[in-house]
């Protein structure tokens, strides 16, 4: 594909320099050096001597170095330094800066007085994380969230979800810890004596998800997020209010927990049949050496389900190309950083022409929802390349891509998006999520009565195909 073929390389273009020209704010040496010094660290007159950050072609990795690391924050010109750091990489190299609700240049304007009088600890990672919330970018959340400066490493042993205001518990994360004590379908009012909807609505300043459902999710994990390892709750339970005290643990249990069934899932076969024509797998437990042996009684079937709804084996990319992809397809274009032209994003094929003659020809349904996310987006795309897919569900994540890293004086990393990914017709998935041909969202009746419409959707459609 040539560039011609593509948007206008306008579109591609982050910075507007003529800031440099104000001769209201700027004396003429001035000028003459900030234009003196941009040219220098440009393309052919950037010489890695002197240079502070690269990339790999096509990779959105964009690193630092020869930078000087600060341990500690505590000088105010370090401070401010860190935040110009940040503001500058984003500036010249954030493949979604055009993308943005708001004026990034205002953004630097409103962080400098938080970061100068960010005297604690506290106060410093939270100008922080009011700073990287601006992006509206999901993976910048996920630092934030394990912080346990800001909100605590403990977390209860459920999820919860907010349908029209109101925080109703989806899911038992640990059932055989739980001993009844969470239902789902509870629905929190308070948390250690205050109002869950007060903390949902204020740590929207620390937090954010890049679309709709992800934003919930992000939202709902921060609440949930505590310092003590007991937490009281107040909760509505068949109209009765109850209080119930919460034996936590921490998130890195939870997660190990999590992999663990992971990996127990890994041997098991995770294929089902929803009916004589109709086959059901879960990509969870899913990897490059078990999806064979998985897809090979299934692939007869007139219709295949894939839940998405999780983050997969990335080394299952192969299989799925190999099975399910037309030949010579593809199925995403990439923007990223060059970093040899400061706020010049260039695009490629995300990967070379993918697919197989043979591949499936039956119907494919994908199951997708907050939880669809970088990877798994990606994997959806790499689905939606074979012209029988059908996609199910709710908003995913819209953080599809690698990310890159930046640290703050003090240690504190944060990551971003580093490439942008977009359909072959240019649409963007960043923000947005992956294309969604059936949107499903839950009610608080579905959640209570533990009915999955997402999945209830998708079998209505495969038995439409027989």
């Amino acid at each position: 594909m040539t560039k011609k073929n593509v948007l206008d390389i306008d579109a591609y273009t982050l910075i507007d320099n003529s800031w440099m020209e104000d001769s209201l704010c700027l004396d003429e040496n001035v000028s003459e050096r900030l234009k003196e010094i941009f040219s220098k660290y440009n393309g052919w007159n950037k010489s890695k001597s002197s240079s502070f950050v690269y990339n790999h072609e096509n990779t959105g990795a964009v690193k630092q170095y020869h930078e000087i690391k600060y341990d500690s924050f505590s000088d105010e010109n370090i401070r401010l330094l860190g935040l110009f750091r940040y503001w500058n990489m984003i500036n010249y190299f954030y493949p979604l800066k055009n993308y943005m609700d708001e004026s990034w240049d205002k953004a630097l304007y409103e962080s400098i007085p938080l970061f100068k009088q960010s005297h604690t600890k506290e106060d410093y990672h939270k100008a922080i994380y009011q700073l990287t919330n601006r992006l509206c970018d999901s993976h910048t959340s996920l630092p934030a969230t394990v912080d346990n400066v800001i909100f605590g490493k403990y977390r209860p042993l459920f999820r919860m979800i907010n349908i029209n205001d109101t925080l109703i518990i989806n899911e038992i994360r640990d059932k055989n810890s739980n001993n009844n004590q969470f239902r789902i379908g509870d629905v929190i009012l308070e948390i250690d004596g205050q109002k869950a909807s007060y903390l949902y609505d204020s740590l929207q300043e620390y937090v954010c998800g890049s679309t709709k459902w992800s934003n919930v999710r992000f939202l709902c994990n921060a609440v949930l997020s505590r310092r003590d390892s007991l937490t009281n709750f107040t909760i509505l339970r068949n109209g009765d209010t109850l209080h119930v005290v919460s034996l936590n643990k921490t998130a890195w249990e939870l997660n190990q927990d999590k992999q663990k069934r992971i990996k127990q899932g890994i041997k098991r076969q995770l294929y089902k049949w929803v009916n004589d024509s109709v086959a059901y797998i879960n990509l969870e437990s899913a990897t490059f050496s078990n999806f064979s042996r998985n897809y090979r009684p299934i692939k007869h079937a007139k219709t295949i389900i894939f839940d998405l709804r999780c983050y997969p084996d990335v080394l299952l990319f192969e299989k799925i190309a190999d099975y399910f992809i037309p030949e010579n397809s593809t199925f995403a274009i990439t923007t990223y950083a060059d970093t040899d032209y400061p706020g010049l994003l260039r695009y490629s094929r995300s990967s070379n022409y993918v697919g197989n003659k043979k591949y499936f020809k039956g119907q494919i349904i994908v199951l997708v929802n907050e939880q669809t996310e970088s990877f798994s987006e990606y994997l959806t795309m790499l689905f939606q390349a074979n012209p029988n897919t059908i996609t199910v569900g709710r908003s995913t994540s819209g953080s599809d891509g690698d990310v890159s890293i930046l640290s703050f004086p003090g240690g504190i990393k944060t990551i971003y998006s580093g490439i942008g990914i977009y359909y072959p017709d240019m649409v963007q998935t960043q923000r947005r999520g992956v294309k969604i041909d059936y949107i499903v969202e839950p009610t608080i009746p579905s959640v209570i009565n533990e009915v999955d419409l997402i999945m209830e959707k998708a079998i209505q459609l495969a038995n439409k195909k027989l």
